[in-house]
């Protein structure tokens, strides 16, 4: 599964996104949990500007997780992919997990700085934000 979905990224270009999930996995493995969390993110981030650059779409102002995936959204033309709405549930859906990012990074990665306390991220965090980005960059690659 892992050299199919390797394939999938390499060939379609977002190799700089495998990159960064493969990145998240060795620091679980090494017991860095927070960064682990901030590769995680980076993957989906990268997967979303790469869909932008390679379909010429500007980048939202905003450029939060949130919005870039809202953006992406558009692009891939999800909304108008499902007459039953399933689909656009499982995304909408996706839309929310999206939207915690942001905040998991903010309180759990090591993305904006540590200070003196070390992280409270957990290994189950960390996973967590693995597979969610795995499994929506996955999803948007093979959309695009």
């Amino acid at each position: 599964m892992l050299s199919t979905v390797k394939g999938l990224f390499t060939s379609n270009e977002f190799y700089a996104a495998y990159k960064e999930i493969e990145k998240a996995r060795e620091s679980i493995r090494d017991g860095k949990y927070d960064t682990a969390i901030t590769n995680s993110i980076s993957s989906a981030e990268s997967t979303m500007r790469i869909i932008h650059e390679k379909t010429n779409t500007e980048l939202p102002n905003n450029k939060s997780v949130a919005e870039l995936f809202k953006s992406t959204r558009q692009i891939l033309k999800f909304d108008e992919a499902d007459k039953e709405q399933i689909l656009l549930q499982l995304v909408n859906n996706l839309h929310g997990l999206v939207s915690t990012f942001g905040s998991l990074r903010n309180s759990l990665s090591d993305a904006h700085g540590r200070g003196n306390l070390s992280g409270m991220a957990q290994e189950y965090y960390a996973e967590l934000a693995v597979n969610i980005s795995a499994t929506l960059s996955t999803l948007l690659v093979r959309r695009y």
